[in-house]
C-alpha cells in the first residue's frame, strides 16, 4: 500500500522490526528498491494533488470574481440553461409516454342518464329557488317604481342653483 505522507511505521515500531522474519532481513536491496519507488510515487501524486487543489482553488476565486462582477449574465444564463435542461426532458420523455386508452366492455353506452334520478330533486330545489328570488326582485322593482325622486331631488337642485349664481 502506497503511504501519501510518507511516514513509515515499520520504523518508528520496534516490535515491528523484530517480528520480520529472517527471510526478509537477508533480502534488503529488493525491498529497499521498491520502498523508494514507492516514496518516489508518492511524492509525485502528492506534488500532482498539490498543482490541482491550486488550480481548483484559484478557477473558484475567479468564477467568484466573474460571478460578483457580471451578476445580470450570471442569473440570464442559469435561467437559459434551466429552460434547456427543462425542455431536454420534455421532449425526451413525451414521447416515452403513450397514452393507453380504457375500453369499457359496454362499449359506447351514454351512462349519464343513470345520474338523472339523482340529480332531479336538486334541479327542483334550483328552480323553487329561482323563483323565489324572482319574486323578491321583481317586488323591489315594483316598490322602486312608486319612490317620488323629486321629492329628493328638489331641495339638491335649489341648494345647486344658490351656488350657481
Amino acid at each position: 500500500m502506497i503511504n501519501p505522507n510518507g511516514d513509515e511505521f515499520m520504523n518508528d515500531d520496534p516490535l515491528a522490526a523484530s517480528m520480520r522474519s529472517s527471510e526478509e532481513q537477508g533480502s534488503e536491496e529488493t525491498p529497499g528498491r521498491l520502498r523508494q519507488a514507492a516514496d518516489k510515487v508518492s511524492n509525485y501524486a502528492g506534488d500532482a494533488w498539490e498543482q490541482t487543489r491550486e488550480r481548483a482553488s484559484l478557477a473558484r476565486e475567479r468564477t467568484e470574481f466573474f460571478l460578483r462582477e457580471n451578476p445580470v449574465p450570471t442569473v440570464i444564463g442559469a435561467l437559459a440553461l434551466g429552460v434547456a435542461i427543462g425542455l431536454a426532458i420534455r421532449y425526451s420523455s413525451s414521447s416515452a409516454e403513450k397514452e393507453v386508452e380504457v375500453k369499457s366492455p359496454l362499449g359506447n353506452l351514454d351512462l349519464s342518464i343513470l345520474s338523472l334520478p339523482f340529480l332531479w330533486p336538486f334541479f327542483k330545489s334550483v328552480r323553487r329557488k329561482y323563483e323565489d328570488a324572482a319574486d323578491v326582485v321583481g317586488d323591489q322593482v315594483d316598490r322602486m317604481k312608486k319612490v317620488d325622486v323629486d321629492r329628493y331631488v328638489k331641495p339638491l337642485r335649489k341648494k345647486w342653483k344658490s351656488w350657481a349664481n
